[in-house]
């Protein structure tokens, strides 16, 4: 749900757009990914291991790429789509927002859905400074939270219900056994250790 009112009602992606997502094989990014595909998008996005970046090709990522492999941020989101981004879902922010927003399209659109990479600093990070970009490309950047939406709840469910039916949207759960092992699978999950969504058997 969280991936679907962000793509449509925050960033309102149109088809043919070219749509960029980070933490994108987690829950929400893999299912951005795919919405986008099933709505005419080229989608581009990034994830921490090798293993990672091979799942988001599977289910239909047009380009993606281990953001901890590369050496230049900048040079690898270029070199994905050398015309720059109309959308950006993000979920990490920090320095990955940084640099991506410098990469948007004029009247580039950012849905703004987490902040990952800032949860665990003792320190606040500097930065990033979004004006210049924001003012010369005229971006529009809106934070949301999903529950926003809860009166369309039902229209949201019965779509990616839909999509998944006909094996449009894939899903993974990464599924850790035990009610002790719980912190454990939170705190792989706030380290990026999970593929789609981390869920407890207890």
């Amino acid at each position: 749900l969280t991936a679907y009112f962000g793509l449509l009602e925050v960033c309102k992606m149109k088809p043919g757009e070219t749509v960029l997502v980070n933490a994108a094989a987690g829950a929400v990014g893999s299912v951005v990914g795919q919405i986008a595909k099933i709505g005419g998008c080229k989608m581009v996005g990034c994830a921490g291991s090798d293993d990672k970046v091979a799942y988001l090709k599977k289910i239909g990522f047009d380009e993606a790429f281990n953001y901890k492999a590369v050496k230049s941020l900048d040079e690898a989101l270029r070199k994905a789509s050398p015309d720059g981004y109309d959308c950006f879902f993000d979920n990490v922010g920090g320095e990955f927002a940084s640099v991506a927003i410098n990469q948007m399209k004029k009247y580039g659109r950012i849905a703004v859905c987490g902040a990952i990479s800032q949860y665990n600093d003792s320190v606040p990070q500097k930065g990033p400074y979004v004006q210049f970009p924001m003012i010369f490309k005229e971006l529009q950047m809106e934070g949301f939270i999903v529950s926003r939406w809860s009166s369309r709840r039902k229209e949201g469910l019965q779509a990616l219900l839909k999509w998944v039916v006909e094996g449009k949207v894939k899903y993974h759960e990464q599924v850790t056994e035990g009610f002790e092992n719980m912190p454990m699978a939170f705190m792989g999950m706030l380290k990026g250790e999970n593929l789609g969504k981390a869920v407890v058997k207890v």
